[in-house]
């Protein structure tokens, strides 16, 4: 049974540091939040889980499309 326990805890680090991750990072983030949402054991370890990896999604693809759009619209003018 402590085995199990100590493999939950590893398993709770590693969910908390990629959402960290999938914040902090810009680009890479994205495959953060992907890959925790397509991960079954991430996705069915907590309810608030899928929430933050969506959320961490969209704001990384709008931060993105805004940066390109920047660009473009530096560029045209």
């Amino acid at each position: 049974m402590g085995k199990n326990k100590g493999s939950a805890d590893q398993e709770s680090v590693k969910v908390i540091i990629f959402v960290i991750l999938s914040y902090i990072v810009p680009l890479i983030g994205i495959g953060f939040s992907i890959y925790i949402l397509t991960n079954s054991n991430m996705k069915n370890y907590s309810s608030w889980i899928k929430p933050l990896a969506l959320i961490s999604l969209v704001t990384q693809i709008l931060i993105i499309l805004s940066a390109v759009l920047g660009i473009i619209t530096f560029l045209t003018i």
